[in-house]
């Protein structure tokens, strides 16, 4: 038989419920207890970059701007203008995403750091570039297609610039001795990291001559993470101002680059019937008077003026008198 609580029972019940509540509400005396801050946390980007490391990379990697205008400039005698237009992070899967499919896609190490790092050069930059390399004005296909290997190999020599500046530009920071891994045309080949991992994306957008493109590089955050006391450090340092280095350092790299020089002897034509009738030991008269002197050309420019001479049984120019306009 089931039994009836009387009108007092449910009133003492009730009123025991609301002491026990007031008493849960209440810190413990003499615990110290405080009132804790509570701050969000997103499980989904665990690994993101401190906002103060992002700024040091990106400080790092301006100065790699600035020197990978100069290296190419010398390298492809060409006008470049590299530029660091943003600093995003991510998951690795939506850096893979804006990637174009395909591409010229590589994975470099940098000892003694651990882990890889990849880096990507888009069709419109890579096609100019291979047909310069090659002698041609710096044209590119109507259609992007995918890199030969003999087109690959001769983009090495441009990696290697790469990696060069990349050595120069994380000097500050720490000695490292960066190399090319495996590269790949499809990025979905080339998995450095898992696709949910957390990774700072650097852009860097390209001029070469009327040419545009970019270079994308990855950089996972566990690999940043594992020297965050060197960017912590780097961030406290000033701005190194540039000094008298850097001119040499220019100049260096302009000496070993090589120019065309040539001299032509012009104002005469022939008719086709002459020109056919021309064989060895012939004599054809030229309109260009012996005295006058011959101008020198200088990368296509008008520079020095002289004249032919004979040295050791050989045909050379003397320098006489720079050209004036």
């Amino acid at each position: 038989m089931e039994k009836i609580l009387s009108q007092d029972e449910i009133n003492a019940l009730f009123s025991t419920m609301a002491t026990d509540a007031a008493v849960l509400e209440q810190p413990a005396a003499g615990n110290g207890a405080e009132e804790r801050s509570v701050s969000s946390y997103d499980f989904c980007r665990s690994d993101c970059i401190p906002k103060e490391h992002v700024r040091a990379i990106q400080n790092l990697h301006s100065q790699f701007a600035r020197s990978l205008t100069s290296s190419l400039s010398a390298y492809l005698r060409a006008l470049v203008e590299v530029t660091l237009t943003s600093v995003d992070q991510g998951t690795y899967q939506e850096y893979l995403k804006q990637l174009p499919d395909p591409t010229l896609f590589c994975a470099l190490s940098m000892p003694p750091m651990r882990g890889s790092l990849a880096i990507e050069f888009s069709p419109t930059l890579v096609f100019p570039i291979i047909d310069m390399l090659l002698g041609g004005t710096g044209s590119s296909p109507q259609q992007n297609r995918t890199l030969t290997e003999i087109e690959m190999q001769v983009m090495e020599g441009v990696i290697k610039i790469v990696l060069g500046d990349l050595k120069e530009a994380w000097r500050p920071l720490m000695e490292i001795s960066p190399r090319l891994d495996s590269r790949e045309t499809r990025p979905q080949m080339l998995q450095i990291v898992a696709p949910g991992e957390a990774v700072v994306a650097l852009r860097f957008d390209i001029k070469v001559g009327e040419n545009a493109g970019m270079i994308n590089l990855c950089l996972p955050s566990v690999m940043l993470k594992m020297n965050r006391v060197l960017f912590d450090h780097q961030r406290r340092q000033h701005p190194v101002e540039s000094g008298s280095e850097e001119p040499q350092r220019i100049r260096s790299l302009l000496r070993s680059a090589r120019l065309d020089i040539f001299t032509a002897i012009h104002d005469r034509s022939l008719v086709v019937e002459d020109l056919l009738r021309v064989d060895v030991g012939d004599i054809i008269q030229l309109n260009h008077p012996v005295g006058d002197p011959i101008v020198l050309s200088v990368g296509g420019v008008p520079k020095f003026c002289g004249r032919i001479v004979a040295r050791r049984g050989r045909r050379a120019f003397e320098i006489t008198d720079s050209f004036v306009a």
